[in-house]
C-alpha cells in the first residue's frame, strides 16, 4: 500500500476552516448580545422616564388643571425655565417638560416624548431609534428602526 503524502495537510487545514467557522458564529452571538442588552436598557430607561413624568404631574394637580401638560412634545430642544425661586403651576410644568426632554435626549438615541390627556386619562409616549436585532436588521437607514413605549395613567 502507498502512503498518501499531504493527507494530514489536509485534515489541518480543514480543522482550522471549522474553527475559524466557529469562532465567528459566537463573535455574532456576541454581538446580538450586546445589541439586544443595549437595547432592553433603553427600554428600561423610557420607562423610567415615563414614570417619573407621570409622578410629576400628579405632584402639579394646578398644572395639570390649567391644561399646561396637555398636547406637548419634547425632545431635548425646550428651553429651560428658572424656578429657583417661587414658581406658578405653569411654570413649574415648563420644567417639569423640560428636565423630561432633557432626561429622554440624553438616554436615548433620537429620542423624544409626547403627553396627550383625555380627561384624567394621560398617554405618555416615548419613541427613540433602536438597533435591529432581528431578520430585517440590514437596513437602508443604518440599522435602526423606531422603538416607542408607551404609558396610560389616570390622574
Amino acid at each position: 500500500m502507498k502512503k498518501q503524502l499531504g493527507a494530514t495537510m489536509i485534515e489541518v487545514l480543514v480543522t482550522i476552516l471549522v474553527l475559524a467557522v466557529g469562532l465567528l458564529g459566537l463573535a455574532a452571538t456576541q454581538v446580538m448580545s450586546l445589541k439586544n442588552g443595549n437595547n432592553s436598557h433603553h427600554r428600561y430607561l423610557a420607562a423610567l422616564a415615563a414614570h417619573e413624568m407621570a409622578e410629576r404631574m400628579r405632584a402639579n394637580p394646578d398644572g395639570l388643571e390649567l391644561a399646561s401638560y396637555d398636547g406637548k412634545t419634547v425632545d431635548g430642544s425646550e428651553s429651560s425655565v428658572d424656578c429657583s425661586s417661587k414658581c406658578s403651576a405653569a411654570s413649574l410644568a415648563d420644567l417639569d417638560l423640560y428636565d423630561w426632554g432633557q432626561v429622554i435626549s440624553n438616554n436615548l438615541p433620537g429620542g423624544e416624548g409626547e403627553i396627550e390627556r383625555v380627561g384624567r386619562t394621560v398617554t405618555l409616549t416615548i419613541t427613540w431609534n433602536e438597533q435591529h436585532t432581528g431578520e430585517n436588521r440590514g437596513t437602508a437607514a443604518g440599522g435602526t428602526e423606531e422603538s416607542e413605549f408607551e404609558m396610560v395613567v389616570e390622574l
